[in-house]
């Protein structure tokens, strides 16, 4: 772990009252109040003037290597293996997070890291999703689908669609039963899970048992109010999202395809359970919410929570920030009654 990472923890763990007084006033939008262990975070990182990189390596190497500040702990898992799902252009890497905590042939969550479809891993999504498999007794499927510039839209996709229908004819290769396989995602990921629900449906696939959505980005038209509010200041920022589009649609049109924006999508009946939970502070959070809404209009079962004190990543901030470390716990007590 870096020096600064080091410093970073320690830091967090200080009480609450002391970094209270070593920020700003209380942040509070729309009603809703930061979290001040995140205000003093993205405060430090102003302070020291990090920035994403601009160049697409740099800034994987960047998401992968900056988890040890933030990271919880490794669960222990019972089983943990690396394979090779078939696409129709090749294979894929998955690794497969059997728990201890399983009981019985419990379901698969196959999983769709973030990342704006250009940046993200396993290895960045290593350590919550094992804590995610752990927490909910669930076998968790983490999917390294291929990413933009190199393999733009819809390539990701693709990959998503051919991984749960692996996930369905393979599950009980890991123990997990196939009767019971959701689909799940963080950001870019949720938007891939979403589509893959639908896919599923229109291909004659049979439907995800579940649909897990945390803080999904759900249209490409950043027409939601969110998108202004939070243009700035809150770690995904309006402008970086634009950086992202740019390396994985081809063109503007393909913002109007239902695959890449699944709000798109004109039925949205017979689709999987979902759980939506968005961040209060994040450019995504309102289409998180109107997806929740279209889904429930369709008849869907919809358990939709906005974690109002957070940011955009905080799937992945649990080893520091306490709020995310809570709003996980309730995200794996939800996964557990889905598919455990």
């Amino acid at each position: 772990m870096k020096l600064r990472d080091h410093a970073f923890r320690i830091l967090m763990k200080q009480p609450k009252s002391a970094l209270r007084r070593m920020t700003r006033a209380p942040i509070t939008i729309d009603g809703q109040t930061l979290d001040v262990q995140l205000q003093v975070m993205l405060d430090s990182i102003r302070r020291l003037g990090i920035v994403q990189a601009e160049e697409v390596e740099a800034a994987r190497r960047a998401m992968d290597e900056d988890v040890d500040a933030v990271a919880p702990d490794k669960a222990d898992m019972a089983t943990e293996r690396d394979v090779l799902v078939p696409t129709p252009s090749g294979s894929m890497r998955a690794r497969i997070y059997g728990p201890k905590t399983a009981r019985g042939a419990p379901g698969v969550l196959v999983y769709f890291h973030g990342g704006g479809f250009v940046t993200g891993s396993i290895t960045s999504h290593d350590a919550p999703l094992r804590v995610l498999a752990h927490e909910s007794g669930v076998v968790v499927a983490a999917i390294e689908y291929r990413l933009g510039p190199e393999h733009m839209f819809p390539a990701a996709i693709d990959d998503a669609l051919a991984a749960y229908a692996w996930a369905r004819e393979h599950a009980s290769d890991f123990g997990a039963s196939s009767a019971r396989v959701g689909v799940g995602g963080d950001s870019a990921g949720g938007n891939m899970a979403a589509v893959v629900c639908h896919l599923a449906r229109s291909k004659n696939l049979a439907s995800p048992t579940h649909q897990l959505l945390i803080y999904p980005a759900i249209d490409w038209s950043r027409a939601c109010k969110s998108h202004e509010t939070f243009k700035t200041g809150f770690y995904l920022e309006e402008e970086r999202t634009f950086w992202y589009e740019k390396r994985y649609l081809h063109n503007l049109g393909e913002r109007d395809d239902p695959r890449a924006s699944p709000l798109r999508f004109g039925d949205f009946a017979k689709l999987a359970p979902a759980t939506i939970v968005t961040a209060g502070f994040d450019v995504l959070r309102d289409e998180g919410k109107q997806y929740a809404e279209a889904l429930s209009r369709g008849g869907n079962a919809v358990d939709f929570c906005c974690e109002t004190s957070l940011i955009h990543g905080f799937f992945n901030l649990s080893g520091v920030i306490d709020a995310a470390r809570a709003a996980n716990t309730r995200i794996a007590a939800r996964l557990r009654e889905a598919l455990g």
